[in-house]
């Protein structure tokens, strides 16, 4: 089993945030990264996955303030070693899907492939129908919410599919609902320039025909993808069937079960057999403490991220049973750890939750919520080093105090 820690990066503790506008301060922005870097760097050495950032942009107040998952990645690749980065995720309908790829193997060529690729159809209203207003109904989510949604979906398959494209491929073309490429009857002045060097992507008129990205991916194939955070059966089986892993955020066991065996239903309609489990992913929190009552302590810190925010996404659905009004679920850490979405106290405590969890849940990558800035640094590290050392090496031999030591 992978681990990994999934950041949606708030640039300073409650207190600070609720001063206002935390988000344009330069000494939290600059606090954060600073902090950010020892989190990523003390995971690399305990033989972490990688670290995945949200897309959320205009985040003014200072929470999940991830403008380009790309560039803090590659920051911290320059501290790191080992460590993946990349999107979870990417928000495509909102995006052009060449810049998409294109900004992807950049990065996995800036860090000689260590990025990963993850991608979402994005429910934050305030960004997505801002920058992409220009895009069908991407601008009104009230008068007509199914077309809201349904172009959503269209434009996130439809730019997923040029995206493997341009990976996949030296040179290519496309023509689907929304986009033709390359455009029609574009001329080409340079185009002694492509034939001398290439002599790809003309017709004998020199109008272009294919088009390619720059650079290729650093090993030439696809990165590992990832669709983050999966609420259905259908979007588990779907993802997989598209070649994406899947990551779960359900929390009851019974839907949890029926989800593992969606996302083996999905692998194989894409032609890959996998056992139960296998090329999929879920989310959690972990909050690793001393004891039982210092850990309730830091998780009421560290879920003021869910509760303050996620929450008022409709992400209490996550942690609902079948039929069960999700509004009805009190915002309380109890609540939070009896319903599975917190592993929460002591190193033998957490030990006892997750192998019930993974019982259920036997996962290949397990993606935890991090909640830098709102959980204390040396209490953000204190966790990391206990969930790092009592608890992952209990169900993986990928993490541990000499697992990098070991590889080299």
């Amino acid at each position: 089993m992978e681990v990994a820690l999934f950041i949606a990066p708030t640039v300073g503790p409650k207190e600070e945030l609720m001063k206002g506008l935390a988000g344009r301060r330069t000494d939290l922005y600059q606090t954060m990264l600073t902090h950010l870097i020892e989190i990523a760097q003390y995971v690399d050495e305990l033989g972490y996955y990688g670290i995945g950032f949200t897309e959320h942009h205009l985040s003014v107040e200072g929470m999940t303030c991830s403008i380009s998952p790309q560039m803090l990645g590659l920051h911290l690749s320059h501290y790191t070693k080992s460590l993946k980065f990349g999107a979870l995720g990417h928000v495509l309908p909102v995006h052009d899907p060449l810049r998409v790829a294109a900004e992807i193997a950049m990065l996995d060529q800036m860090t000689q492939g260590r990025a990963f690729a993850g991608f979402a159809r994005g429910v934050q209203t305030r960004w997505i129908n801002s920058m992409a207003q220009h895009r069908l109904s991407l601008a009104d989510n009230i008068t007509n919410p199914q077309q809201y949604d349904d172009d959503r979906r269209k434009l996130y398959y439809e730019n997923l599919e040029i995206i493997l494209k341009a990976w996949d491929n030296d040179t290519f073309s496309h023509k689907g609902e929304f986009w033709t490429l390359p455009s029609p009857k574009t001329a080409w002045p340079a185009q002694k320039m492509s034939r001398d060097m290439g002599g790809r992507g003309m017709d004998a008129d020199g109008n272009l025909v294919e088009i390619g990205i720059a650079p290729a991916m650093y090993n030439r194939k696809r990165p590992t993808m990832f669709e983050p955070f999966s609420v259905s059966e259908k979007s588990i089986e779907t993802a997989a069937a598209n070649g994406l892993i899947p990551i779960g955020i359900m929390c009851d066991p019974e839907i949890v079960a029926e989800q593992v065996i969606a996302a083996q239903r999905g692998w194989a309609a894409a032609g890959v057999d996998t056992k139960p489990g296998q090329n999929l992913g879920f989310a959690r929190y972990m909050v690793v403490a001393d004891t039982d009552e210092q850990a309730r302590e830091w998780a009421e810190e560290a879920m003021f991220e869910w509760s303050y925010f996620f929450a008022q996404f409709g992400f209490n659905a996550v942690m609902a049973r079948k039929g069960e009004d999700y509004n009805t679920i009190p915002a309380a850490v109890d609540e939070f750890i009896r319903r599975g979405i917190l592993y929460c106290g002591s190193p033998d405590t957490v030990n006892r939750q997750l192998e019930a969890a993974l019982k259920v849940m036997p996962v290949d990558y397990l993606w935890l919520f991090t909640a830098n800035e709102l959980l204390a640094q040396p209490k953000m590290m204190r966790n990391l080093e206990l969930m790092s050392t009592k608890v992952f090496p209990n169900f993986t031999d990928r993490i541990g105090p000499s697992v990098r030591r070991q590889a080299a």
